[in-house]
């Protein structure tokens, strides 16, 4: 299976990494959101995993996957059997997700 990022979800991506990899200098862990992104979208081609649904009124179903360490949670949506699209990347912690 192919995971591509929507433009959306890489711009979120660049501005989460920036952010993160600044923030974290000192903690020793600045590429950990990075990693951790990686670390999903491997998951994701290798195993199909797609998450929980989302609840979202959308055009597509909508899942997410948690990324535990860093707290964030991918959106996907399944364009087809080969094709995995991540729609947005949401800090956890936020009290609401994106608006999809």
């Amino acid at each position: 299976m192919k995971v591509e990022l929507s433009d959306r979800a890489h711009g979120e991506m660049q501005r989460i990494n920036a952010s993160w990899a600044s923030w974290r200098k000192q903690a020793d862990f600045p590429e950990l959101f990075l990693d951790e992104l990686l670390e999903t979208v491997e998951l994701i081609e290798t195993t199909g995993v797609l998450g929980a649904p989302y609840n979202v009124k959308a055009k597509h179903r909508v899942t997410r996957l948690l990324m535990e360490k860093s707290e964030y949670h991918v959106y996907l949506v399944r364009r087809s059997d080969e094709l995995v699209v991540v729609v947005s990347i949401w800090s956890a912690r936020r009290r609401r997700g994106p608006k999809l």
